[in-house]
């Protein structure tokens, strides 16, 4: 009887053991376009960050719990600063939006990407970057089929 046991009990440590290369694994961020609905009711470019394992409930990968807020676009891993600034987190994610309403942006979708690129900067090489804008404007462009860059004033002629 105990050999049996034994032998489940075996079993289950080996299903449910995290390999090293699990646990060394990176959390991931994940990019898109904030889902409309009765919660978010503007629209705005997300990125969310994966704190801590979330653990059965969402998925190991955190996607089924991202995918319920947000269209993901582009999916990268955390450098070990940003992983260093999830220890001090008490939420499994951290949600950052650039909304396309805001004074700074005004509709504008260059804007937006820039706003976003410029946050980056520190983290993420030249080339992802501008990997993640390139995703990021295809998704828009896709769904705001003949999307124009708003015109500005930028001075007032009194002739």
């Amino acid at each position: 009887m105990s050999q049996i046991l034994t032998e489940r009990l075996r079993r289950l440590e080996a299903k449910h053991r995290v390999s090293p290369a699990q646990s060394r694994e990176r959390m991931p961020v994940f990019y898109g376009w904030a889902k409309l609905n009765k919660v978010m009711k503007r629209e705005a470019l997300m990125v969310i960050f994966l704190n801590d394992n979330p653990g059965p409930r969402i998925n190991k990968d955190g996607k089924y719990g991202v995918t319920k807020y947000m269209n993901v676009v582009y999916e990268r891993r955390q450098t070990p600063k940003e992983e260093a600034d999830a220890k001090f987190n008490n939420r499994i994610y951290s949600v950052y939006n650039i909304f396309m309403d805001d004074r700074n942006v005004r509709g504008s979708l260059e804007a937006a990407l820039q706003i976003n690129n410029d946050a980056d900067k520190n983290n993420v090489t030249q080339s992802e970057r501008d990997a993640i804008r390139k995703a990021l404007y295809d998704a828009y462009v896709e769904c705001h089929r003949g999307y124009k860059e708003p015109t500005r004033q930028m001075e007032i002629n009194f002739e």
